[in-house]
C-alpha cells in the first residue's frame, strides 16, 4: 500500500480531497491530509486503481465512480453509535419535546420526525421504541413518520436490516431489549412493531436541496441532527441552520449533538436549556390579523354647482362584458409552498382546485399523491401516483415515488419495477438535465441516488 506521505506528495491529491470535501461536506478532513491519505490509499490499493489521478478520474465519474465513491464514503464516516446515547438528550425529547408537539397535533393526530444522519439506526429505533413506549395510548390511531437518512449507503443497509451486536445495548436497560428486540443467534433483531414507522432514504445534507417534498422532508415536527455538523466548516453549518429552521412547522424543534450549542449561529430559534442538553424551537413572528388602516385624509368638498343637461341623443350601446376567467386559485408552487410548511389540509384543497379545473395535469396528481402520504393517506397515494403516471408516463417523479411507496411497504418487486422504469426514463437525458418539479436535480443525481435504492434493496 502507497505510504500516506507520498500520497499527500502527489500533484492529484489536492484536487482528490477537494472533491471529497465538497461531496460530503467533510471539512473535517481539510487539515488532516495524513488521515485522508491513508483511507484513500487504502482504497487504492484494494481497488487496483493506481496512481491517484487515476483513481481521481474514476471517483469524479458520477456513473462509472459511483460504487466507489460510496465505499470511499463508507470508509471516511464515522459509524459508532448506540441505542439512546446521550441520555440527556432523549430525556429532554420525553419530558418535553414530545409532550408540546403531541399537544399541538392533537387535531390532526400526526407526527414527523427526521433523523438526518442516522449511521446505522440506533437513533431512529430509540425514537420509536420510545414513543410506542411511553406514549403509545396517547398517540394510538396517529400517523407516525420517522425519516432517517444518511450518505454512507453502508449504514442504511444495517440500519434497515435492524440486528445488533450486544455493544450496541450498552445504554439500553434489559427490560428494554427484552422487551423490544428478538435475539437472532449472536444479534438482536429490533422487533416489526418498533420498526414499521422509520424509513431509511439516501441524503446528503450537503448536495440535497431541503425543505423538499419532493424527498419526504418538510413540514415536520422535529429535527434530530447530532454529532454530524461537527465534520463541516463553520459556512456550511450557517448556510444549514436556515434550511433546518424552514424544514420545521412553526413550534417544531432541532436538536443538535450536545457538542454543537454555538447559540449565534441559532439565533433565529427560541432556545431552551436543560440539564444536558440545549433544545432549538422554530416560534414565527405573529402576524397581524388584518392590514393597518391607511393614513386619515379629508373628503374632498362637494360640487354645489348644478350640472349641465346631457346633450340629447341615443344612448350608446352597452357593451356584453367579457366572460369572466377565474384565476388559478392555487399554482402548484403554492401547493409546494404549503407543504413545506406543514399545510398539508390547505395543499391539498389547492391540489383538488387545480385538479377540478384540468383533471388530466399529471403534476397536480403527483404533488397531490405527496400530500396524501403526509396525511396518512396510504391508498389515496398509490391511486394518485398511478394516476399521475397514467397521464404522463414519460413523468419520471412519479414512477421515482412509487418505488420508494412500495418499497416501504414491503413490495420489492415492485419498487425494483418502479426504479427500473426510472433509469429506463432517465437514459437518453444528458447527466446535468435538471428535471422538473425535482427541486433541482439532475438527472445523473436522481440516476445516482435510484442506483443506491436498487443497492439497497439487494436488486441483482
Amino acid at each position: 500500500m502507497m505510504a500516506p506521505a507520498v500520497l499527500v506528495a502527489d500533484p492529484y491529491f489536492p484536487r482528490l480531497k477537494s472533491l471529497v470535501i465538497e461531496t460530503t461536506g467533510m471539512a473535517f478532513y481539510a487539515d488532516k491530509d495524513e488521515d485522508l491519505a491513508r483511507i484513500v490509499a487504502a482504497r487504492m490499493a484494494e481497488t487496483g486503481l493506481m496512481p491517484c489521478a487515476r483513481y481521481l478520474e474514476v471517483i469524479a465519474d458520477p456513473v462509472l465512480g459511483r460504487d466507489e465513491m460510496d465505499a470511499l464514503v463508507a470508509e471516511l464516516t464515522i459509524g459508532e453509535t448506540y441505542f439512546f446515547r446521550h441520555k440527556e438528550q432523549f430525556d429532554a425529547l420525553r419530558d418535553i419535546i414530545l409532550p408540546n408537539v403531541l399537544e399541538r397535533n392533537q387535531h390532526v393526530r400526526r407526527l414527523r420526525i427526521w433523523s438526518a444522519g442516522c449511521a446505522t439506526g440506533p437513533e431512529p429505533y430509540s425514537l420509536a421504541i420510545m414513543l410506542k413506549r411511553d406514549f403509545g395510548a396517547r398517540i394510538a390511531g396517529w400517523h407516525v413518520s420517522i425519516i432517517a437518512t444518511d450518505i454512507n449507503q453502508k449504514f442504511l443497509a444495517r440500519a434497515r436490516d435492524g440486528r445488533y451486536d450486544e455493544w450496541a445495548f450498552r445504554a439500553t436497560p434489559d427490560d428494554v431489549r427484552r422487551e423490544c428486540f428478538e435475539q437472532v443467534g449472536k444479534q438482536w433483531a429490533i422487533r416489526p412493531e418498533y420498526k414499521n414507522c422509520v424509513s431509511f432514504q439516501y441524503h446528503n445534507l450537503i448536495k440535497n436541496r431541503f425543505p423538499s417534498l419532493i424527498d419526504n422532508i418538510a413540514g415536520l415536527d422535529i429535527i434530530i441532527c447530532r454529532n454530524v455538523v461537527i465534520y463541516f466548516s463553520r459556512e456550511t453549518v450557517e448556510g444549514l441552520v436556515p434550511c433546518f429552521r424552514e424544514t420545521l412547522v412553526d413550534g417544531g424543534w432541532l436538536v443538535m449533538g450536545h457538542a454543537e450549542p454555538n447559540m449565534e449561529l441559532f439565533r433565529d430559534f427560541h432556545t431552551v436549556n436543560t440539564p444536558g442538553a440545549v433544545l432549538y424551537q422554530r416560534v414565527d413572528t405573529p402576524r397581524p390579523i388584518c392590514a393597518p388602516l391607511p393614513p386619515y385624509a379629508p373628503l374632498p368638498k362637494p360640487n354645489l354647482r348644478r350640472p349641465a343637461p346631457p346633450p340629447l341623443r341615443p344612448p350608446a350601446p352597452v357593451p356584453k362584458a367579457p366572460p369572466v376567467v377565474k384565476p388559478d386559485p392555487v399554482g402548484l408552487n403554492r401547493v409546494r409552498d404549503l407543504a413545506d410548511q406543514g399545510r398539508w389540509a390547505e395543499a391539498l384543497a389547492g391540489c383538488d382546485a387545480l385538479i377540478a379545473a384540468n383533471a388530466l395535469d399529471s403534476r397536480s396528481h403527483f404533488y397531490r399523491a405527496l400530500v396524501l402520504e403526509q396525511q396518512g393517506d396510504v391508498e389515496g397515494c398509490e391511486t394518485s401516483l398511478r394516476r399521475a403516471i397514467y397521464l404522463d408516463r414519460h413523468f419520471v417523479l412519479p414512477h421515482y415515488h412509487l418505488g420508494l411507496f412500495l418499497w416501504r411497504r414491503n413490495d420489492v418487486l415492485g419498487a425494483q419495477r418502479s426504479f427500473r422504469n426510472v433509469l429506463a426514463l432517465l437514459e437518453r437525458l444528458p447527466e446535468d438535465h435538471a428535471l422538473d418539479d425535482g427541486d433541482a436535480i439532475t438527472v445523473g443525481q436522481l440516476r445516482e441516488t435510484v442506483g443506491m435504492h436498487l443497492d439497497l434493496i439487494g436488486a441483482p
